[in-house]
């Protein structure tokens, strides 16, 4: 019987090709979520994507609650971005103690980022807010996706994005994510800013997966993320006027011998503090800063968070630079294959 494989499951299918181990569906039902790795005669180990067969249920979840992450990666030392916590009992549209933190969070920073504080890809996230009025439609969309209604307001942190790419506690990748922007001509419509750059040929949709590295931009998500500054698809934007999308890429830019050694040593440490093996470490800050030294008093870069999903095919399929074996390294940890690093324990912070 042949499957349909998603991109990142055809990228593990060929490194296993290429590393002599079989890797398989598990049943007779076709289900994306799940293959069988193994070496002939062995038994094998299952795995979900991206996720090992020695990750936590406990790791998981951790490391998808931003706020409570953050916080424990802060008592360690680590420079976390640092944010508040809101939730149906601490609304900011009609709590007033709520609508005052928010405030002064806005005060304080002058440009804010509001987010559902359980992560998934970008989706929810509304950078560089700078008016109460956008801060609370923005506070509605993201309580709206997050599965527990709670929202974090963050500074925004300017710079660029870095992803790093952790396997069993080494450090195997870093890529910069540069993100699509509509930008406005007072022109053209939304739908017609974003047919542009749809029309990219690195770019699949998601049930036809080719091994590109952009997605196809989802043009209800788009609308959804207009729709907290009451604008549409349809909506011309004026020449002054920009939507991050925050859920895509528009370039991956290998980064792997750029990044300082010791942002390198502060993403390692903090997937192993959240007990994640296979881990993508977001980082923001100035390129100066990330490129050219380690985590200092005066930087202003910071660890936004660790992802135990992690997309690997960022760095398997760079759109600038060199391609890295992210796959094999993936599958050689999972079957503990010579010269893999031996499965990460939960550490205690």
């Amino acid at each position: 019987m042949t499957w349909s494989w998603s991109r990142t499951n055809q990228l593990i299918l060929a490194a296993a090709a290429r590393l002599g181990v079989e890797a398989e569906a598990i049943a007779n039902e076709h289900s994306d979520f799940f293959m069988r790795l193994r070496v002939a005669g062995e038994p094998g180990v299952i795995i979900s994507k991206t996720r090992s067969p020695f990750l936590t249920q406990v790791a998981q979840t951790l490391a998808n609650n931003k706020f409570i992450a953050r916080e424990l990666l802060a008592a360690q030392g680590l420079p976390v971005v640092e944010g508040a916590l809101f939730d149906e009992a601490a609304d900011p549209g009609v709590d007033a103690d709520a609508s005052e933190r928010a405030r002064a969070l806005l005060r304080e920073h002058g440009r804010v980022v509001v987010k559902p504080n359980w992560g998934n890809r970008g989706i929810g996230v509304v950078t560089d807010v700078r008016e109460f009025d956008t801060l609370l439609a923005a506070y509605g969309f993201a309580r709206e996706l997050d599965r527990d209604e709670e929202v974090v307001i963050e500074p925004f942190v300017a710079g660029i994005d870095v992803r790093v790419a952790v396997i069993g506690g080494r450090f195997a990748a870093a890529a910069e994510l540069r993100r699509p922007q509509l930008r406005g001509d007072g022109r053209r419509s939304v739908a017609e800013l974003l047919a542009e750059l749809n029309a990219d040929s690195r770019r699949a949709h998601w049930d036809q997966p080719r091994l590109v590295p952009l997605d196809r931009i989802d043009a209800e998500t788009v609308a959804e993320r207009l729709a907290v500054t009451g604008a549409g698809l349809q909506t011309i934007l004026a020449p002054d006027q920009q939507v991050e999308l925050t859920f895509e890429e528009l370039e991956i830019i290998d980064r792997t011998d750029a990044l300082d050694p010791g942002w390198i040593a502060a993403a390692l440490a903090a997937a192993r503090l959240l007990g994640v093996d296979v881990a993508g470490v977001d980082l923001r800050g100035e390129a100066s800063e990330l490129f050219g030294g380690p985590p200092s008093a005066g930087s202003r870069a910071r660890i936004l968070e660790v992802n135990a999903l992690p997309a690997l095919h960022l760095h398997a399929l760079p759109t600038h630079g060199q391609a890295r074996p992210v796959f094999e390294a993936f599958v050689a940890y999972c079957l503990q294959l010579a010269g893999a690093p031996e499965p990460c324990a939960a550490v205690l912070v």
